[in-house]
């Protein structure tokens, strides 16, 4: 063996130690997760769906709150906050009562004077390791950008009492017809509801005493809506900050997971106002039934239910 051929070996034999100790040393234990979560947007605010609703006209409103098979079979429908009573004839909202999700339905002389075709979205939001505080903000993917920077905190008065329920984040909007906010809620909150210590907000937790698996109504798996384009970009981008996956993209459409449902959002430069055209929902028990009430269908199809709501669109831009 020639003096080149004896230093080509060495050189091979001092490479293939140091890739021994390499293996050898690495350890995943400790690795720095919180680096690496950051590295690829995972230190960001979980996000979960809570609610929805939706402005009827008048027709579809009463025929809703008066149709038996809804009332008895269909779901937990109540007059909402505080004490959750039934319907009547004065009743200008109600609630459709799941088991982590509810529908909001206001008819056209709500007490928050929304006009018909108006909705919103709301979502709860939670920091990991971090309690409830009046301090509390989400963390986004990137700071400085403007979305969810206004905020505002929302009281209820439960037993001659003032309880901070959630402090809700949203992006400037002017004219929007589809809100969407993004809410912290306060665990002490449900400790006034249920007269119960809770260590945590859950949404199960409130819907508990009015929420029955024996009617068909579970929960909400979709939304499906159409939006101006300022809309549009606002929406997809407040899902983005807070890191939802984008499950797939047809021409200008978007599909996102968002939180515990899926949301979908399609571009119009033709529309005056945006809107959520339909509703999944997903049911306890197997039904074929279709209800028809003015300008909402609601068409089950096994343990899915979709609620149509583009006629009620129909005489608006």
């Amino acid at each position: 063996m020639n003096v080149r051929e004896l230093s080509y070996l060495v050189i091979v034999l001092l490479l293939t130690s140091c890739q021994e100790k390499v293996r050898k040393s690495y350890d995943a234990s400790i690795v720095d997760r919180e680096k690496i979560d950051e590295a690829f947007n995972h230190n960001v605010s979980q996000v979960s769906f809570n609610h929805l609703y939706v402005v009827l006209d008048s027709v579809t409103y009463s025929q809703f709150t008066q149709h038996d098979f809804l009332k008895e079979t269909y779901s937990s429908i109540d007059g909402g906050l505080p004490d959750f009573k039934a319907v009547d004839d004065r009743t200008t909202s109600c609630y459709l009562r799941g088991h982590k999700h509810f529908i909001e339905l206001l008819g056209p002389n709500n007490e928050y004077n929304e006009p018909v075709g108006k909705s919103g979205i709301g979502f709860a939001l939670r920091n990991k390791g971090e309690h409830f505080h009046l301090g509390v903000t989400p963390k986004l993917k990137q700071t400085g950008k403007p979305y969810l920077n206004f905020s505002e905190t929302v009281e209820v008065p439960l037993r001659k009492e003032n309880i901070t329920w959630f402090k809700a984040f949203y992006s400037p909007t002017s004219r929007t017809s589809l809100h969407t906010w993004y809410a912290f809620y306060n665990p002490a909150f449900l400790d006034g509801l249920h007269q119960k210590e809770h260590r945590e907000y859950s949404r199960e937790a409130f819907l508990k005493v009015s929420y029955s698996k024996k009617q068909l109504f579970e929960g909400i798996t979709g939304i499906i809506m159409t939006c101006t384009l300022k809309d549009y970009k606002r929406i997809a981008q407040e899902m983005r900050q807070l890191g939802c996956k984008l499950l797939s993209k047809k021409d200008k459409s978007l599909k996102i997971a968002s939180g515990d449902i899926s949301i979908t959002i399609t571009p119009s430069d033709t529309i005056a106002f945006s809107r959520i055209n339909e509703i999944h929902c997903s049911l306890n028990t197997a039904d074929t039934s279709i209800t028809k009430l003015g300008n909402l269908t609601i068409s089950n199809m096994g343990n899915q239910s979709i609620w149509n709501l583009k006629n009620l669109y129909k005489d608006y831009p």
